[in-house]
């Protein structure tokens, strides 16, 4: 089997920022962020003040190659995940919850009590 001689671009860590999609509803907000290819313990949820950062590495480095082999061509590279974003007073930030599944990372972020909508009765 012959291979055709590429160009070999180095292959260095890099950052991307994960694609999202934010709803609000009623009571929380949601924001499901597509971060594939990492496993729960390789993803970093924190809030500082008024930030949520997300953070998540990949190990795709030298170290899985398998003893032995020789790279040919290489485009998988590793990378980083990284995202900042701005929350409102109106977040409880002890209420914050997540799940990561199939790729996708749901965040739930709670409303305060009072900042959720209220029906007002209208009198006659």
């Amino acid at each position: 089997m012959a291979f055709i001689k590429q160009n070999q671009r180095q292959c260095e860590r890099r950052v991307i920022q994960p694609l999202v999609n934010i709803h609000q509803e009623d009571k929380e907000i949601i924001l499901e962020a597509e971060i594939p290819g990492l496993n729960k313990e390789d993803i970093e949820l924190e809030v500082k003040g008024n930030e949520l950062i997300l953070r998540g590495k990949t190990d795709k480095s030298d170290n899985n190659i398998p003893k032995g082999y020789t790279v040919i061509h290489r485009e998988r590279c590793p990378f980083d995940y990284a995202r900042t974003f701005i929350i409102g007073d109106d977040i409880d930030k002890g209420k914050i919850e997540a799940k990561y599944e199939n790729g996708i990372l749901t965040v739930r972020l709670a409303r305060l009590e009072e900042a959720q909508p209220k029906k007002i009765e209208i009198k006659e």
